[in-house]
């Protein structure tokens, strides 16, 4: 096997062309398959960095609604005293806290405020300093921070004096307790938090049953498994919903891997498909490897032929080809590994932005897939050709003489089932980037019921003192907006809990007041908002009826409410909604907020299927937040970035700890926040450009190599007569053929990865006639093309060599 390696070598070293073609073909499909596997790898295979990752999971809330619901926490506290023999139990909740240091700007950054177990549920120790005590959870002793091992080597340098350093944490002094190992720096998991602090619940927010923001984790104690302790999850979830039937008759629990939870479910399907759609590049590559291959040990049937004529077995026919591929595989796998990283880098940016500690490790498992992928590609695209050519029948090979062998019948059915699985895989990868193309531009430009392009919005998060009293938080908003609306181009300001992109916080249950309660469970939903009375002019949402809110809708005045066409219609068909009362579900104000008005429905721009339809406004004066959207409309979208800085600095001015987060033009920072979809759909443009390509070129080989073994027939043909239409009517024939079924066979796969695609990202990938429709029309046309340059090359066939050869 040496010496046929050594040969195989010698012959692949003469044939450069061919030799480069195909080791690139196979880098790019390994690659892409290899770095679509470090993507699975990362999130769902690879164990989190913690001590025995198999016992932690994510405890998730579950109704009717919602399978991946938080929890409030007057559940949290309940969940956690009654499982102590089952479980160790902690909780946390996402939080934008605003640093601030003297001679440096304040900026906000993704934090956690943390239970004080939470550490040791994760089993995190620091590699300085120390974690929270117990102690430190209460209001007013929750004055210390932990940060990751990232943030303390980028913000603060690595200082190994860190520890007793204080800065200002939401304009309160806090003092640096602690720095993390580095692998809590992993955004897998987490996302990029950068700073812990104490969950510090008063004890009025230790009792609440409407904040349902926190994260509850899990440590199964020893000897538990997870099935005993789902039970022991489930009992204490029944004992819940008994004692309070009106808020928690559907109430559930259930223990998720927290390895499982880094992707979601949406995001494990679509690394799913992305897997299988670059295996198909794969499966393209190699079929157009094997055309080569047999086309190649077609053209050396002769030599094939004598080796067999002097005594030569089968096996030591096959062995030269077989050589050949392993050569060529091992050569695409190394350089597949390069593309492969290359490709995760990109990957890693994409999605975890220019501060992210995202790495797609390329470990031994990744080396191991990649070692698989090329000897099962190395015997795909070789062996089959080298057992087709090793059946030459020797007495008709050497009685042809010079002029060889052109292959027979089982040749050419085999080049033409790969003509027609490579167009049939070439449309699947098309439609699914066409379907991705389609829904976001759909979701960019579609009447949303507000009008992002003219917007102009940022984050603040002010400070804890400031945001315990409602009255002097909302006249500090007040201030906020006067100012920004004397901007030269700005034509209207707000200041309100969010914009419809993610979807506004919720969904919150309701009552009609008057009304007999539905059954426990069943109350209606709504995303609520609390928003400023110029929300509406600023964002574009019209009011159908009744009256906005007003500057009158104070906190002292009683509590009124907007809520959309979709609500009014379901809960008021009769047309009576404005008057009427709605009460959220436990509200201690039975007599509810009264509807003054009818708001046309928006629908959210990043949101993958809203659970409810139903939207409803409040006064920002009647329900303050702490963290809040600022938006400013601009006279028309191109003085939009012009706005961005006199935004900042009048912030800025007006409290110097105060920075603005993710501030830009609204339509700039949904692309941003569409990152993950973009990286998604210029992978698939990828892959359907290089399968569409692969594909072309197989037909286009298939076509030549059968122009050239007619060329005597056509010759033949044009010397009686035959005109220059009749020769690629008749070459052309047999490539759209196979194109047709292929085509036919790939419609049934390419609706199957619209319909998947759709319900992995429902809003997105939606649509999928349309999509399979164009990508079809395009994979036709590529086919057209690559099938009439060779029946254009046969017209030019000499007759007279053609009658001469004969």
């Amino acid at each position: 096997m040496f010496s046929e390696i050594r040969f195989a070598l010698r012959q692949l070293i003469k044939t450069p062309g061919f030799t480069t073609i195909a080791v690139v073909t196979l880098a790019l499909g390994i690659g892409l398959n290899t770095a679509m596997f470090s993507l699975l790898n990362t999130f769902l295979l690879r164990p989190p960095p913690f001590p025995e990752p198999d016992r932690l999971f994510q405890l998730n809330r579950t109704s009717a609604q919602r399978e991946q619901g938080q929890h409030v926490p007057a559940d949290y506290y309940r969940i956690m005293e009654a499982s102590t023999e089952t479980a160790r139990v902690a909780a946390y909740r996402s939080w934008g806290f605003t640093l601030s240091e003297p001679g440096r700007p304040a900026d906000m950054f993704t934090s956690h405020r943390v239970s004080p177990d939470y550490f040791a549920v994760l089993g995190v120790t620091p590699s300085l300093g120390r974690v929270f005590r117990p102690d430190e959870d209460a209001p007013g002793q929750n004055n210390v921070i932990v940060i990751s091992d990232h943030f303390w080597r980028t913000r603060f340098e690595s200082d190994p004096k860190i520890l007793g350093r204080m800065v200002r944490l939401d304009g309160e002094p806090v003092e640096i307790v602690g720095v993390l190992a580095a692998s809590m720096s992993d955004t897998t998991l987490f996302g990029p938090v950068r700073i812990f602090r104490p969950m510090g619940f008063t004890t009025e927010e230790r009792a609440s049953r409407t904040d349902d923001s926190l994260r509850v984790l899990a440590r199964l104690r020893p000897g538990v498994d997870p099935a005993q302790a789902q039970a022991q999850f489930e009992t204490i979830a029944a004992r819940i919903a008994a004692d309070r039937p009106q808020e928690r008759a559907d109430f559930g629990v259930r223990l998720v891997s927290l390895q499982s939870t880094g992707l979601g479910r949406s995001g494990r399907n679509l690394t799913y498909v992305l897997l299988g759609l670059s295996a198909s590049v794969l499966l393209i590559a190699c079929g157009n490897l094997a055309n080569l291959l047999l086309a190649r040990a077609i053209a050396r049937a002769r030599e094939f032929a004598i080796r067999a004529a002097l005594g030569a077995s089968r096996s030591q026919l096959i062995r030269p080809l077989v050589a050949e591929c392993v050569l060529l595989a091992v050569a695409g796998g190394g350089l597949g590994i390069l593309v492969s990283q290359w490709t995760t880098e990109f990957m890693a940016r994409r999605l975890g932005g220019e501060d992210s500690t995202l790495y797609f490790a390329t470990d031994l498992r990744v080396l191991a897939f990649a070692f698989l992928v090329a000897l099962v590609t190395g015997v795909l695209f070789g062996v089959t050709p080298a057992l087709l050519v090793s059946r030459v029948r020797v007495n008709d090979m050497l009685k042809s003489g010079s002029r060889g062998s052109t292959g027979d019948r089982s040749h050419r059915r085999y080049r033409q089932a790969l003509i027609v699985g490579q167009m049939a895989l070439a449309l699947v990868l098309l439609a699914g980037a066409s379907v991705f193309f389609r829904g976001i531009n759909r979701l960019l430009s579609s009447d949303a019921g507000w009008d992002a392009a003219v917007l102009v919005s940022g984050k603040i998060a002010i400070p804890a003192d400031l945001a315990r009293d409602p009255e002097r938080s909302f006249g500090f908003y007040r201030q906020v907006q006067e100012r920004l609306l004397v901007l030269p181009g700005v034509t209207n300001a707000s200041v309100d809990l969010d914009l419809p992109i993610y979807g506004f916080p919720g969904p919150r249950s309701y009552l009609i007041d008057g009304t007999q309660p539905p059954a426990p469970g069943q109350e209606p939903k709504a995303y609520t908002n609390a928003v400023m009375p110029e929300y509406f002019a600023t964002v574009g949402t019209r009011i159908l009826a009744g009256r906005a809110i007003e500057a009158t809708d104070t906190l002292t005045s009683p509590p009124v409410m907007v809520i959309n066409q979709a609500m009014a219609e379901a809960l008021f068909p009769d047309g009576n909604a404005i008057g009427n009362r709605l009460a959220l579900v436990g509200d201690k104000a039975p007599r509810g907020a009264e509807i003054v008005a009818i708001a046309a429905d928006v629908s959210f721009k990043l949101m993958s299927g809203t659970t409810t339809p139903f939207q409803v406004y409040k006064p920002l004066s009647q329900e303050t937040w702490g963290y809040v959207s600022v938006t400013v409309r601009a006279h028309d979208a191109a003085a939009t970035s012009g706005l961005v800085e006199p935004f900042r600095k009048i912030i800025s001015e007006l409290n110097s700890d105060l920075p603005v987060m993710n501030l830009s033009p609204v339509p700039l920072g949904i692309e941003r926040s569409m990152s993950d979809l973009a990286m998604i759909r210029e992978l698939l443009v990828g892959f359907a450009s290089l399968g569409l390509f692969l594909a072309a070129l197989g037909v286009y080989g298939v076509i030549a190599r059968m122009v050239l073994e007619r060329t005597n027939e056509i010759g033949i043909r044009m010397a009686l007569g035959a005109q220059m239409r009749d020769v690629v009517r008749l070459v052309m024939q047999g490539g759209l053929g196979l194109v047709a079924l292929g085509t036919v066979l790939g419609l049934g796969g390419a609706f199957v990865l619209a319909r998947i695609l759709a319900s992995a990202m429902p809003g997105i990938a939606a649509e999928s006639f349309g999509s399979v429709f164009i990508a079809t029309v395009i994979l036709a046309t590529v086919a057209l093309l690559a099938s009439l340059l060779p029946a254009r090359r046969a017209t030019k066939v000499n007759s007279l060599d053609a009658l001469r050869s004969e």
